[in-house]
């Protein structure tokens, strides 16, 4: 059982708070972080911090970083940007909050790049080059037809955390566009054609501004090697959006002068049209802990009481077992259902405590615990079509997802699970092979 030097959880209520499913922030790293690197056989922090130690000052590169929604990724990006913040500008910014992130673009992330960064400088007391702003500004409002009074009428300086009083004219303008593109079909569609006209000038101002950036910033940090933009949550984007990003236009997600960290989503990596191809690294995978014995031809597959620990020990880093559970056997059911999966066993979690509670019990028991795993059971029936769940029977007994449109939902809605290693593989959700309907499918897929 690990142990910390940290006070834990000692009551439900406590231990329903701790295991918040929300993203460990630098902060929480020390008391909460767990390295779970050994369990699921690959190393993304690693692997990413090299290529991030062999840049040389004013080198950039784009890095992909995938895996399944839930399963780490934005814990471990938090982690890469506490351990390089003394070496890198840093902007760790969430795609979901700055633009639709069901019908993303890549023009959207240009601007979002060119408002992060401006404030970013504004922040350190640092400005872009007047000249080169005046001229992005002009010709933006030449083919935005928006002006100063424009901008001021519709931009709320008060509410927006990029903004100040002494922002300049495209740091508003960049904040109007993206909430216009957040907020409304027609809007959204009239800003993309017009910045769509003219892309080579969009991306070389872009980029030179960020040049621009670069300089003050080793002007100001002399170690500092330049900027590194973390785009956390892209890998919410559904397949289809997905495709136009990583496929579609996957040189101008490359273009931009800085080094960028980007999510994509699993599923993207079951495509046919090997669209990361583009790409020049391959992309990191933080795949599930891997707390099953593998056996290719086996549809129910034995535990490894290695990962079931490590999953466990994700829990008791920040809750007393003893205090909060009626035996740690409950602990390992939990870990059992999730799969491997960190936001599964938090959420499970979360809903032993609630139940424990509403049920008068003093600890959670077996019945808190069951009551809990049939209700994330629930809620994959809810959304899982009915046509695949003979999909879902054959990744049970093959351990492979097919490669088409079904497979990739799969991935993306985490009905089947991906483990990494020395081999790669697939595996159904827990939660879903429970299902009255796949194991229906599974008997008729063995039949002879």
């Amino acid at each position: 059982m690990s142990q910390s030097s940290f006070p834990r959880a000692n009551t439900l209520k406590a231990a329903f708070l701790a295991c918040n499913v929300e993203p460990l922030e630098p902060a929480e790293m020390e008391r909460y972080y767990v390295d779970l690197s050994e369990v699921r056989k690959t190393s993304a922090i690693d692997n990413v911090s090299t290529i991030l130690d062999f840049q040389d000052a004013g080198d950039f590169t784009t890095i992909l970083f995938t895996g399944h929604r839930g399963c780490g990724k934005s814990t471990e990006l938090k982690k890469i940007q506490s351990l390089w913040e003394n070496n890198y500008r840093v902007i760790y910014l969430e795609a979901n909050e700055e633009t639709d992130i069901n019908d993303a673009r890549y023009t959207d992330l240009y601007l979002i790049v060119i408002k992060q960064v401006e404030f970013e400088l504004r922040k350190l007391g640092l400005t872009f080059d007047e000249r080169l702003l005046k001229s992005f500004e002009l010709w933006f409002k030449d083919i935005t037809q928006e002006n100063e009074q424009s901008v001021e009428k519709s931009v709320n300086v008060e509410a927006e955390a990029t903004l100040s009083p002494t922002a300049p004219f495209l740091a508003k303008l960049m904040v109007k566009l993206l909430a216009q593109i957040k907020g409304s079909d027609k809007q959204k569609t009239t800003i993309r054609q017009t910045l769509e006209k003219d892309l080579s000038r969009l991306k070389s101002d872009t980029n030179l501004l960020l040049s621009d950036a670069y300089t003050k910033l080793r002007q100001k940090f002399p170690d500092c090697k330049g900027l590194l933009i973390i785009f956390d949550n892209l890998d919410r984007v559904p397949p289809l959006v997905a495709e136009h990003l990583f496929f579609d236009y996957a040189a101008q997600m490359q273009e931009l002068n800085c080094t960028i960290i980007y999510t994509v989503p699993i599923s993207i990596l079951c495509s046919p049209k090997n669209p990361l191809n583009q790409f020049d690294g391959n992309p990191h995978i933080v795949p599930m802990i891997n707390i099953y014995e593998f056996a290719r031809h086996k549809c129910d597959l034995d535990y490894n009481q290695k990962g079931l620990d490590a999953m466990a020990s994700v829990i008791e880093k920040r809750v007393d077992i003893d205090a909060i559970f009626d035996s740690r056997h409950q602990l390992l059911e939990l870990a059992k259902a999730s799969g491997g999966h960190v936001r599964q066993l938090m959420q499970m979690m979360r809903s032993a405590c609630q139940t424990a509670r509403t049920r008068k019990h003093e600890k959670i028991i077996s019945e808190d615990v069951e009551y809990a795993v049939k209700q994330q059971q629930f809620s994959f029936e809810r959304f899982i079509p009915e046509e695949h769940y003979p999909h879902l029977a054959q990744v049970c007994l093959t351990k492979n997802v097919s490669k088409d449109e079904i497979g990739q939902l799969m991935l993306f809605n985490t009905s089947v699970l991906e483990y990494n290693g020395d081999k790669r593989w697939n595996y159904p959700n827990p939660v879903v092979k429970r299902n009255e309907f796949f194991q229906q499918a599974l008997q008729s897929a063995q039949q002879p």
